[in-house]
């Protein structure tokens, strides 16, 4: 991004150069940068056709709404890592920040016998706290991100198991359990709560200046505080959404196991970032894309279930989606390569 564009419309697309002119009078679906997603959208669709016809049952209603259901937490806590990578940080923090909330959420419920209003609101204030205390550390200290989030995992995963002592909190009210569980429409509740969070996170990227100036900050912050963005809030504001999202997701985990655990979610933080960067989000800030972050939940999430279905042990799992980046990432590179040749 040049220091003169201002920076509602740094980063976005030239449809001018490849399109009539109409064209660039539409809303920009995709975001205001030009990220691909023809490779994780290749990927996906590639894996969904070889199991149709390795597995008749891949496309059967209940197969479906599993994969549904594996991917709608790497969903949530995308949107918000998204953010943070797009504004030119990372976040380690995420599964503490998600155990602490919902364990917050179980105190108040029933150590404290708080009403069950007060707990959500606990458990959500939770996460944004720990968010705001990783942006300040950030931004106002100076302290290196990856530094900082990765101490802030150890205090944030530490307090949990101080209070929680390795005890399990179990047997929720039934309106918690319906959020894990219930359905609408014969839609699994949690596939609806992180729809709405995408579409919602998509329009906020993609048309409103949020989002643009989110790239702007990742793409050249000196430039963008020279147009006036405040760089700092805007940073901060981004880990404050990922932890509120993290608080959001622990809640939605929580419902689906009716179970809080503190020692548990430490699979997420990697599954998460993977997803955002094979979505084709810019690991060192100024391009990212919800939509591809949702393409990159769902990949991953047929890839854990494709190993499954063919019989193969969940160790496996691993492997399966470890190759499937490097083949994603690799079509990245070489696009990229085309491109600059």
């Amino acid at each position: 991004m040049r220091a003169n564009n201002p920076p509602e419309t740094a980063g976005a697309v030239d449809t001018h150069r490849f399109f009539p002119a109409w064209v660039a009078d539409l809303p920009p679906l995709l975001g205001p940068t030009k990220v691909p997603l023809i490779a994780p959208a290749t990927m996906l669709v590639l894996l969904a056709v070889v199991m149709a016809f390795t597995r008749g049952d891949f496309f059967s209603t209940g197969n479906l709404r599993a994969i549904a259901l594996d991917a709608s937490i790497i969903m949530l806590l995308g949107v918000g890592m998204t953010a943070v990578i797009t504004a030119r940080g990372i976040d380690l923090s995420i599964g503490a920040i998600l155990i602490l909330s919902t364990v917050v959420f179980a105190a108040a419920l029933k150590d404290f016998g708080l009403p069950l209003w007060v707990a959500f609101v606990l458990c959500l204030a939770t996460g944004a706290a720990c968010g705001y205390v990783n942006g300040l550390l950030v931004t106002y200290l100076k302290m290196p991100d990856f530094i900082v989030t990765l101490s802030t995992e150890l205090v944030f995963r530490g307090l949990a198991l101080v209070y929680a002592g390795g005890a399990v909190f179990f047997g929720f009210p039934d309106f918690v359990k319906f959020i894990g569980r219930g359905r609408f429409l014969d839609i699994p509740m949690p596939v609806i709560i992180s729809v709405v969070v995408v579409v919602v996170a998509h329009i906020l990227f993609a048309y409103h200046r949020i989002g643009i100036r989110l790239h702007a900050v990742g793409g050249n912050p000196v430039a963008a505080a020279r147009q006036g963005v405040n760089v700092v809030r805007y940073r901060i504001g981004s880990y404050v959404i990922m932890g509120l999202l993290s608080a959001v997701a622990g809640i939605v985990l929580m419902a689906r196991l009716d179970a809080v655990v503190a020692s548990g979610a430490v699979t997420l933080l990697l599954n998460t970032i993977a997803a955002v960067i094979v979505g084709g989000t810019y690991l060192f800030g100024g391009r990212g894309s919800i939509v591809g972050t949702f393409l990159g939940a769902w990949l991953l999430a047929v890839v854990s279930n494709a190993v499954v279905l063919l019989g193969f042990e969940a160790f496996w799992q691993h492997v399966a989606a470890g190759v499937v980046i490097l083949i994603t990432i690799g079509l990245y590179s070489r696009r990229t390569a085309r491109l600059d040749g």
